[in-house]
Formats: C-alpha cells, sequence, structure tokens
C-alpha cells in the first residue's frame, strides 16, 4: 500500500487550510472588509453652534455640556423660516476634511426633545469649483431630514439616500453637473433643526456618529484572492520544477551508479563470459555475448545521445527447410548466413543468434535510416546468394532505433514489432517500427 510522504501530508494540510481560509474570505467579506469612522466625545473635533439671528431672526441656541455635545435652542417667531443648528468641524480652516466616499452607511445615536416632527442631518462638502473660505454657506449640503421617532435607539440611514438642498444649488447658482451629492472632501458635520416653524424649546444631545464601509470594494476584493491564489499556484509550480530536477539529477546518479556496477561485474566475470558469449553453431555472439554491444550503446545514448539500433532478422519459411531436408541442412544453413551477414557488417556492429533461426544486429551510433540501409543490403545479400546447393533463401527484417524515455525492452519490443509487419506483409523485406 502506498503510504503518503510527510511533505505531501503537510502539502495537503497547508492547501486545506487556505481553501477554509478563501471560503471564510468570500462568505465573510462584509464582516472582514467593514471600516468604521467614528465622531463621539472622545474624537477631539471641534464644535460650533448657530441659530437664525445670522439671517435677521431673534432665535438663540446654548452649548450646554460641550464635552457630552449637548445643546438646546429657542425658536422664534421673527423669521420666515427659524433653526439653529450644532457643528461638527473635521477640519477648523472649514477647507480640508475626509474622504467618505468607500462609506455607504451612517449611523446616529441623537437624543431629542422639542416640538419638531424632523431633524435634518447634513454633511458639507468642500470642493473649488463651488466653494470659497470666505462664504460658509459655499459648502455643499448633502443632506437628509427624516422623523424624530427613527430616534429611538439607532437612526440607521444609507448615504445613498442624501441629496443636495435645493436652496443652496439655487443660491449658489451651481450647474446642473454639480448639483449631485459628493462625498470626497467632508468638512462638516452638521445636526439641524426641522423643517416648518416648530417654535419652542428644541434639546439635543449628540452621543455618537459612526460611518460604515469597506476598506475595499467587493471586485478588489474578490480580485486580490484570485491574485494570492494564482501567486500560491506560481510557488507551487516553481516547487514542483525544483523537486523535478533534483530527482532527475539523483535518477541519473542512480543509473550512473548501476553502470560502474555492472562494469566491475563484468571486468570480474570476464573468463567466464568468454567461454559463453558465442553461439556454438553459428560463430555469431549469443544474448549474453551482445550484453556489452547493448550495454555501450545505452551508455552512448545516455550520456552522448549518440543512437542505437536493433535489427531483428528472422529466415523466412525456416520450418520447412528442416522438414524437407532435415536439421543437418538447417544448421548448415544458419551457419551459412551467420558468416555471410558478419562479413558484410561494420566492426562497430554485433550481430547475435537470438533463438532458433532468428537473429540480431545491435548498430551502435546508427540512426533508423541507417539501420534500413544496413537491412535493406544484407535482404538483397541474403536473397541473392545460394547457401547450400540449391537452397534459396529469404529473410525479413524488423528496425528500430531508442527512443526518447524509452527503456531497452521497448526498444526490443518495437523492432519485434516491425519484424512481425514484415512477415505479415509477405517476407523478404524490411519494415521499420514507427
Amino acid at each position: 500500500m502506498r503510504q503518503t510522504s510527510p511533505n505531501h501530508l503537510y502539502f495537503e494540510i497547508v492547501l486545506g487550510l487556505l481553501v477554509i481560509l478563501t471560503i471564510f474570505a468570500i462568505a465573510g467579506e462584509e464582516q472582514i472588509l467593514e471600516e468604521h469612522l467614528v465622531i463621539d466625545q472622545n474624537s477631539g473635533l471641534a464644535l460650533n453652534t448657530y441659530d437664525d439671528r445670522e439671517s435677521g431672526g431673534t432665535s438663540s441656541i446654548y452649548l450646554e455640556d460641550e464635552k457630552n455635545m449637548r445643546w438646546h435652542c429657542i425658536l422664534r417667531d421673527s423669521y420666515s423660516y427659524p433653526y439653529c443648528g450644532f457643528e461638527v468641524l473635521f477640519d477648523k480652516e472649514r477647507t480640508n476634511g475626509i474622504d467618505l466616499r468607500h462609506y455607504n452607511k451612517i449611523r446616529l445615536w441623537l437624543d431629542y426633545n422639542g416640538p419638531s416632527q424632523t431633524v435634518r442631518i447634513s454633511l458639507r462638502n468642500f470642493d473649488p469649483l463651488y466653494s470659497k473660505k470666505e462664504i460658509l454657506q459655499s459648502t455643499k449640503y448633502n443632506q437628509i431630514e427624516f422623523n424624530v421617532a427613527l430616534l429611538n435607539g439607532v437612526a440607521e440611514f444609507s448615504l445613498k439616500d442624501f441629496f443636495v438642498a435645493n436652496w443652496w444649488v439655487l443660491e449658489n447658482k451651481i450647474p446642473p453637473q454639480l448639483s449631485h451629492p459628493q462625498f470626497d472632501n467632508i468638512t462638516i458635520f452638521e445636526v439641524q433643526s426641522g423643517s416648518g416653524k416648530p417654535l419652542g424649546k428644541h434639546q439635543f444631545r449628540l452621543h455618537r456618529v459612526e460611518f460604515i464601509g469597506q476598506a475595499l470594494s467587493t471586485a478588489d476584493w474578490y480580485l486580490a484572492i484570485m491574485v494570492v491564489w494564482l501567486c500560491i499556484i506560481l510557488c507551487f509550480l516553481g516547487y514542483r520544477i525544483i523537486k523535478l530536477k533534483d530527482e532527475v539529477v539523483i535518477q541519473r546518479k542512480r543509473e550512473s551508479e548501476l553502470i560502474e556496477i555492472n562494469e566491475v561485474l563484468d571486468m570480474r566475470s570476464k573468463a567466464l563470459e568468454l567461454q559463453t558469449k558465442t553461439d556454438p553453431l553459428t560463430g555469431a555472439f549469443n544474448r549474453l555475448g551482445i550484453e556489452e554491444a547493448i550495454s555501450i550503446g545505452l551508455q552512448d545514448w545516455y550520456q552522448h545521445r549518440k543512437p542505437l539500433s536493433l535489427v531483428m532478422i528472422d529466415i523466412d519459411h525456416f520450418k520447412q527447410i528442416n522438414d524437407k531436408y532435415g536439421h543437418d541442412v538447417g544448421d548448415l544453413v544458419l551457419s551459412n548466413l551467420s558468416n555471410t551477414v558478419q562479413q558484410h557488417t561494420r566492426t562497430q556492429d554485433l550481430f547475435a543468434r537470438w533463438g532458433g533461426e532468428e537473429f540480431v544486429l545491435v548498430c551502435r551510433n546508427t540512426d533508423l535510416e541507417s539501420a534500413r540501409t544496413i537491412a535493406d543490403k544484407l535482404r538483397e545479400l541474403i536473397a541473392n546468394q545460394t547457401l547450400h546447393k540449391d537452397i534459396k533463401i529469404t529473410a525479413s527484417f524488423g528496425v528500430a532505433t531508442l527512443k526518447t524515455y524509452e527503456n531497452l525492452e521497448q526498444l526490443f519490443k518495437a523492432a519485434d514489432t516491425a519484424l512481425y509487419e514484415a512477415k505479415s506483409s509477405g517476407r523478404n523485406r524490411v519494415a521499420t517500427a514507427a
């Protein structure tokens, strides 16, 4: 039973944890990315109050407790639209505020007691396109007015519910393209009495204002997750490439060690091999005899990429020769064919009897095309000679060459398959492996 290596187990654990973290990152997007901006008594921001006396009215406002942001005002019927207001200044100069564009909600903890049915809050934005520092009311009034009943507990609104005060647009001659809500430079948070003429005493206490938004957009969050996974995949691929290179180096070292071991064993058993590596009938090498040629050919292939090819030779209808003329004649045919082939092969080639009427020619440093040429010449030579009296014989040839990532067994199998193809196609021909 195959066991999981510690490295693989560690990788699977890490991968599982990353998948779990990704699920949490997607499912908990809102909680993870949620960002808060709080205004309360500990914010240390400047405060300001105002009333309609600056517009000719007689209302009055009193800041009772600055630390706890508590105030009250008395609205009087001496102005068409009596009002009073309380401001939290993000910038005392009223020009350099905060960017609220990535916030989408506002929560308000505000106590109110008085005759008004509504309360108005404003987020005032300064922009040089329409604002002037010396004109306080030139900052854009992004506002919302709501029923005081909503102040029971926590009032929550979307910044999308805010609109720009119409009187401000008309008074400042604002073009339509600049008359939309804008939150990129909010300098003032403002609480103001509601519309109409709610005359009398109005009491306020502002406990807390909280803006809620996302540090990143949903699209950017998913993009960040994708980038993280892409980096993980690239790191894993890099790690695997390094490991594969190490494995290749180790494998080559093992092959080299095996070759060295075989060389040592060959040297120690050389005397025995000299006695047993030739076929006594044909004088050709036997299977043991061509081991050295194959070993050298393999080394040349692995180390120097010198091609190694095999030619399998099979005498056509040899059984009929044995049956008709006897085994003695058959043996003479085998011996004569072996002599003919060995006389017409190169010194670098080794010829061996593979068994029965089958022979193999090991062609070192020979590609497939060259090996086929050799096989074609031998086939023609055998077909045109009389190897015993009036007996004409032919032979079929299968040619193969060692390919990348193939082993010796696959090379012999390819040559044998090609030989089978030659015999099946009518004999006395050469076939090459695909």
